[in-house]
């Protein structure tokens, strides 16, 4: 045979075996990691937007302490004398300011309150003060009315009652201070609208409003 004809017979048999081979659907072999990142690449999107979001995300929550606990918090940071004073909550009319709804306590002396409202968030377990006159709750650690140092002021008796005074500062200020259990000084008589005296006190005020004030004396003068 000439060596033409074994060249077109080698192509036959080439042509042949191709053809036998598309027609039973041979694909070439994947590797085991190409067929996984294949079915990786195919993964729908949104698997991941599905997730719950992160911690980030939420708003802080703060385990809520025990009635006692609370109670203990507050008289280990409130510098009061809590052998004098009794810590009592106000469940009938407790504060909320700024969508947070406190609880609320007030330190009583016999029948007579002392000292702004102390209140404990449950948003995020702090002590804060508040006076009906305040704007917002202010943190009780940075409250001027548990200062010791003393401080005076002077002015005319306006009105007098059993456990309080009102007393018309020089400063143009109004203040409603207790008179019951405090140390009296020339006024034996008791107080007599119109006159002078003098208030030692702790603690601060500010306009007419007398609940930071820890009132210790009250003494008449010329």
């Amino acid at each position: 045979m000439k060596k033409t004809g074994w060249i077109l017979l080698i192509v036959l048999v080439v042509a042949i075996c191709g053809g036998v081979l598309l027609f039973n659907g041979y694909h070439p072999a994947q590797s085991p990691s190409a067929s996984s990142d294949a079915g990786s690449a195919s993964a729908p999107s949104s698997s991941v937007s599905s997730e719950t979001p992160s911690s980030a995300s939420e708003p802080e929550s703060v385990s809520s302490l025990t009635d006692d606990q609370i109670t203990e918090k507050i008289k280990s940071e409130i510098p009061l004398d809590w052998k004098k004073y009794t810590l009592k909550e106000q469940t009938d009319k407790p504060v909320s300011v700024g969508g947070v709804t406190y609880r609320t306590y007030a330190a009583w002396d016999d029948d007579y309150t002392e000292g702004p409202l102390i209140l404990y968030s449950p948003k995020d377990g702090k002590l804060y003060t508040y006076t009906y006159k305040d704007t917002a709750p202010i943190l009780a650690a940075q409250d001027p009315a548990f200062d010791k140092t003393e401080h005076t002021v002077t002015g005319v008796v306006k009105d007098g009652a059993m456990m309080s005074v009102q007393i018309h500062t020089t400063d143009g200020s109004d203040l409603t201070i207790r008179r019951l259990g405090v140390d009296l000084v020339n006024l034996d008589d008791g107080f007599k609208v119109g006159q002078n005296v003098k208030v030692t006190y702790t603690g601060v005020y500010k306009g007419n409003d007398s609940q930071r004030m820890f009132v210790k004396k009250i003494e008449g003068i010329q």
